[in-house]
């Protein structure tokens, strides 16, 4: 018989910057919504794309990571799976919501695109040995 399985693998940008709840014990959560898209055709052959906004959860020591590194508009992968909350509101009605509690999650964005590049003196001079070998019509730059 095939065991249960409880594995998510998003990827996807951060709606808003992660909150972080610290508690007495001095654990904390990260919390966020991530953005993820898809597509479909309607009945007239048009593409319809959809974006799904998720709750993650991130605890422990990745939750500093989260508010350190993260913030909208990353693009993340997260690993997890779905936990169910449920209670009652304040009218007495049963609710519940779907999360990712994040087992790992991994930044996709490059350091280069969240910072914009100051140019620096030693970027505005040229280098001599590549000026030198470029004249000779050596460019060592990759094709693709």
């Amino acid at each position: 018989m095939a065991r249960n399985t409880n594995t998510v693998i998003l990827v996807g940008h951060l709606g808003s910057d992660p909150e972080i709840r610290q508690f007495q014990n001095g654990g904390q959560i990260a919390t966020f919504n991530l953005a993820i898209g898809d597509d479909y055709r309607d009945k007239q052959g048009n593409t319809v794309k959809r974006t799904h906004w998720i709750p993650i959860v991130v605890h422990g020591n990745s939750a500093d990571v989260a508010r350190q590194y993260l913030q909208k508009g990353s693009k993340i992968c997260v690993t997890g799976k779905l936990v169910q909350e449920s209670w009652q509101d304040q009218n007495g009605n049963n609710r519940t919501v779907l999360k990712v509690a994040t087992q790992s999650f991994e930044m996709l964005d490059s350091k280069a695109n969240n910072e914009t590049q100051q140019p620096t003196k030693d970027k505005e001079k040229p280098d001599p040995l590549n000026a030198a070998a470029e004249q000779d019509g050596f460019n060592d730059d990759v094709p693709f």
